[in-house]
């Protein structure tokens, strides 16, 4: 999750954790005030965000204070912000919720079996070790 070392500033890439955008990701382009900054990314609508409904990320984007939208999608695709932030524990955490989030029944009875017999053999390896 957030470092210590990520601060709220310009360029800043955030993701979003409270409502219709939630798991979203965008940069903050501008400090409106104390509580709200503006943010925008591809596949976030351009907007005033709280900064209650944002989680910080370590990763920054070099850009200058409110800058169109088409100019900053150029920025995020040659930073490759969204490979960078798949690269994280944090971003591979979320697509391992998608993932799940998409399996079928039986694709979920199969996890449900794989993890059976994997713990299964801990145990049995456990127990070999305790004697």
């Amino acid at each position: 999750m957030p470092s210590r070392e990520a601060f709220i500033e310009i360029g800043r890439l955030v993701c979003i954790n409270y409502g219709k955008d939630s798991g979203k990701l965008g940069v903050i382009l501008d400090i409106c005030d104390t509580m709200t900054a503006l943010v925008d990314g591809p596949n976030l609508k351009r907007g005033i965000y709280n900064f209650r409904r944002m989680a910080v990320t370590g990763i920054k984007l070099p850009i200058s204070k409110s800058v169109k939208s088409t100019t900053l999608y150029k920025a995020w695709e040659a930073a490759d912000l969204d490979g960078q932030f798949g690269k994280t524990s944090w971003g591979q955490k979320l697509a391992r919720q998608e993932r799940r989030k998409n399996l079928t029944d039986f694709e979920r009875f199969k996890v449900k079996v794989l993890k059976a017999k994997k713990n299964k053999i801990i145990k049995s390896k456990l127990k070999e070790l305790k004697n």
